[in-house]
């Protein structure tokens, strides 16, 4: 973003030779911290403010989350930077149809983030007439042990096909014990959404072997709506 600032301002066409200035401010995850420098920032005659968690100001709002539970309609200074979760919901739930499958696990993180994501898939599903939908929530701060146990938890409940919804993974630890667990052969199905993308991208070439315990998981093309399987499925 400051290179981006600094490339504006040198230009003399972009801005007719006005300057853009760039505030940031780091609330630390704090709710009532970045409340206050929020409003600071308005003092200081923002025209917009760019933010991770949403706040209600009368003011734009350019929100860099793809939360489904916020509209325009809402709220009406708010703009959605990124494609809303409920297209990427859509996308999956129109594939769970195409293949015929009535049953379906989610994984997901318990936090808003999460939650309003599934919710959008639930109302998906819901459209295809899936016949069960099992939610199995991880905690924010998980350890590898939850994601055995809950892996082993799912099992029992019969469907094989899963959607992994959760933050970006650099260790990709829910495909690692699902391979522990001989969960990723041909009898299940792994959709990934666009976390997964995110976390590609931050793996160097040289570690990129680590993608191997992705091999069969269908995950997004970033920026296009479209989802391939990665590598091929192993038996």
């Amino acid at each position: 973003m400051e290179t981006t600032n600094s490339d504006i301002n040198e230009s003399p066409t972009i801005l007719n030779g006005n300057d853009f200035n760039l505030i940031m401010k780091d609330a630390n995850c704090n709710v009532f911290l970045g409340s206050i420098e929020a409003y600071q920032v308005i003092e200081q005659e923002a025209v917009a403010i760019i933010v991770f968690k949403f706040r209600s100001f009368c003011m734009p709002l350019l929100y860099a989350a793809a939360d489904s539970s916020l509209s325009a309609k809402q709220f009406p200074f708010f703009v959605q930077t990124v494609q809303s979760d409920s297209n990427q919901m859509n996308v999956m739930a129109s594939l769970v149809d195409f293949y015929g499958w009535k049953e379906v696990i989610a994984i997901y993180v318990d936090d808003d983030y999460g939650r309003n994501g599934i919710a959008a898939l639930n109302d998906e599903l819901d459209k295809q007439m899936v016949k069960s939908f099992y939610r199995l929530p991880l905690p924010l701060h998980l350890k590898q042990s939850d994601i055995v146990a809950l892996l082993k938890e799912s099992k029992l409940l019969g469907p094989r096909v899963y959607i992994v919804h959760v933050n970006p993974d650099p260790q990709l630890r829910i495909f690692a014990a699902a391979e522990m667990l001989q969960m990723m052969t041909s009898d299940y199905v792994w959709f990934a959404t666009d976390w997964i993308s995110t976390t590609i991208d931050s793996f160097a070439p040289m570690n990129r072997t680590a993608l191997r315990v992705l091999q069969g998981v269908v995950v997004p093309i970033p920026n296009s709506g479209v989802y391939k399987q990665w590598g091929k499925r192993h038996s």
